[in-house]
């Protein structure tokens, strides 16, 4: 190696604090290689014998799974193969250059007669490994934390924000089939807002969305935590009453109702009330979802035809 090469793989982290001189001669089995701009260095399942120590340029470190994301960026002083020389397995990452790189390839024997002759080497290697596995910890603490951040926005209405019909299904459904199970009777029960096109041409789509957002908080108020309740769209919701038969239903559905028709909608100086109209179907049998929500969806129509603000059951 010239004089600029051993100057920089004296730097590398495998070798700090120690006297370099003292195990240079053991680097002559080393072989250098120099990699062009998108060439591979380390293959997810391809066998790795070498420690590599980037001496200049730069390294991307790529998961199996996502070859086109980026995991990782490695550059001059560090090294990269360490995890194959500790547990003797195929990479399981894909790492190529990044740019123009030149890697020292130490051997793994060699890599071991460096740990058995120095404790400095010894230390250095157990701190890169460490720092790797910190590292990668991270790394899955963040994906896990994107990966909830996806699913709330996929389950979760983002005006409003209560449940929306991608969750419904499987909610819904789990619930009813405990109750039926259970011999337990439940409710499901579609609200509207009445006149809600009305308000949006009267006072705009801004006082719409604030309208949506009061009346979503005002059920959500007044609902069990036991009940499930989603924005079924526009500004109509579905909910979920378990362990609710007729009577009781009847009772919450006009809680409710009361509830929207004394909330007081404010924007500036604007001030406004609105009332819904529900339908309801109370059952104990695990009939299909799409069944009951018909069957709610038929009796908020009468409620519609009959003049709003009004609670009617299905049947």
């Amino acid at each position: 190696m010239n004089a600029t090469d051993r100057a920089l793989i004296e730097q590398n982290q495998l070798f700090r604090g120690m006297d370099f001189t003292s195990v240079e001669y053991m680097l002559e089995r080393c072989s250098e290689r120099n990699l062009v701009a998108g060439e591979s260095l380390l293959q997810p399942d391809v066998p790795n014998h070498h420690l590599h120590l980037i001496v200049a340029g730069k390294l991307s470190v790529r998961l199996a799974a996502q070859e086109s994301l980026e995991h990782a960026t490695l550059g001059a002083g560090e090294c990269v193969g360490e995890i194959s020389l500790v547990d003797g397995k195929p990479p399981s990452a894909l790492v190529v250059a990044s740019e123009p790189t030149r890697i020292l390839s130490i051997p793994h024997d060699t890599v071991w007669s460096l740990v058995n002759h120095s404790h400095e080497i010894a230390r250095n290697l157990l701190g890169i490994v460490a720092g790797r596995m910190r590292n990668d910890n991270r790394a899955l603490i963040t994906s896990n934390d994107t990966r909830k951040q996806f699913e709330h926005q996929a389950y979760v209405d983002a005006l409003t924000g209560v449940h929306n019909r991608h969750w419904m299904a499987d909610a819904f459904a789990r619930t009813m089939h405990r109750c039926a199970l259970n011999r337990r009777a439940f409710t499901i029960m579609m609200a509207d807002i009445d006149h809600f096109k009305r308000v949006n041409d009267t006072h705009g789509h801004l006082v719409g969305d604030i309208t949506l957002k009061t009346v979503a908080r005002t059920i959500t108020e007044k609902l069990r935590p036991s009940d499930l309740f989603v924005r079924y769209g526009g500004e109509e919701f579905a909910m979920l009453l378990p362990d609710t038969d007729k009577f009781n239903a009847l009772m919450v559905a006009e809680r409710l109702r009361k509830a929207i028709e004394d909330t007081t909608i404010n924007h500036g100086d604007l001030s406004f009330q609105v009332t819904i109209s529900i339908g309801i179907t109370p059952t104990q049998n695990e009939e299909k979802l799409e069944s009951l929500i018909g069957e709610a969806d038929h009796a908020l129509y009468r409620a519609k035809k009959q003049g709003r603000n009004r609670v009617v059951i299905f049947g």
